[in-house]
């Protein structure tokens, strides 16, 4: 889920006064489909935006969303609920849910109102410039903390006196060299996974970039010093979609020696090779170049560029997801 388009709606929908529900899952185990962090936000009118892992536990606890906010509840509350059928004997730590993959979660349910405004600006504000903060939420209500501190967890003493703190603005970051159909395919593919995006070319009016209203940042400049835009990390990763394999190759051998979690290069085996042995000739190691994925993305055999796009994001995604 894109946290700033969540957290869009919730802030559209706060200065339009209309009140809302924030759900979200503060603890989980086993099989459950809602995992810590997943949120969802429910309004009176019973417009929804996100998921708390779906099903039959989703359906009845944004009912019971609307049912609260219909009848004015401004109380915190706390649900567990089980993810698995009770039999005769067996006593329940918690409501059954009605789903059997076996789990638990627990889900907060907190009311938004105008006064609340404020803490969902400075989290929005933050969200978008990829900025730390912390995300807090008690039976007080909900805070939003600027800048880098412990992330925290989710801890209770009783039903009326616990914590849940989650890390924001820690998204990772995608720069993609090169602002072409297939930039403007993976920005859209890639913001919807909730990375930050970042868009580099060296071409000035040009339609595709222009018309990139995904990509959180788009830079136009020279090639030649593209590797300062580019930070290193287990949070950065690059693909290099350049219009011609002369650019191609300037920016590679910047960022070869940079540390960085994701590196790709779009282009035909024989294009690659081509760079690869220009660069050797440069005094660039085998095993530096090893680390390039090229061709970039998954053999799935992809054409138009929202294939290309697919298969690029897939290998990503399988790169996050996979042991640092």
């Amino acid at each position: 889920m894109n946290q700033v388009h969540f957290w869009e709606f919730v802030h559209d929908s706060l200065q339009a006064g209309e009140p809302l529900m924030l759900l979200l899952v503060v603890a989980s185990g086993g099989s459950s489909p809602g995992k810590p962090g997943f949120k969802m936000a429910v309004t009176i009118r019973g417009e929804r935006h996100g998921t708390i892992g779906g099903g039959a536990v989703e359906k009845d606890l944004v009912d019971k969303a609307a049912a609260l906010l219909s009848r004015g509840s401004g109380r915190v509350r706390l649900l567990k609920l089980l993810h698995r059928e009770v039999t005769a004997g067996q006593a329940a730590a918690g409501k059954r849910s009605g789903m059997i993959c076996s789990g638990w979660q627990q889900v907060a349910l907190l009311p938004l109102a105008a006064g609340d405004s404020g803490a969902v600006d400075s989290l929005l504000f933050a969200l978008k410039r990829n900025r730390p903060g912390r995300l807090q939420l008690s039976p007080q209500g909900l805070g939003f903390q600027p800048g880098k501190k412990r992330a925290g967890a989710f801890s209770a003493r009783s039903a009326g006196d616990w914590t849940y703190g989650e890390q924001t603005g820690q998204r990772p970051t995608l720069t993609i060299i090169g602002g072409g159909h297939v930039g403007l395919a993976l920005s859209r593919v890639m913001a919807g996974l909730d990375f930050h995006v970042r868009v580099i070319d060296d071409r000035e009016d040009l339609a595709t970039l222009e018309s990139n209203v995904f990509a959180q940042e788009k830079h136009v400049g020279s090639f030649r010093s593209v590797g300062r835009r580019v930070e290193e990390g287990s949070m950065s990763y690059v693909v290099i979609m350049t219009y011609g394999h002369q650019a191609d190759e300037r920016v590679l051998g910047q960022l070869l020696r940079k540390n960085l979690r994701y590196l790709g290069l779009l282009g035909s085996p024989a294009k690659n090779a081509r760079i690869f042995a220009n660069l050797e000739k440069k005094g660039i190691s085998r095993r530096a170049l090893g680390r390039v994925h090229a061709p970039v993305g998954l053999p799935i055999h992809s054409h138009t560029p929202d294939e290309i796009a697919i298969s690029i994001a897939a290998e990503i995604i399988k790169e996050k997801n996979g042991p640092s």
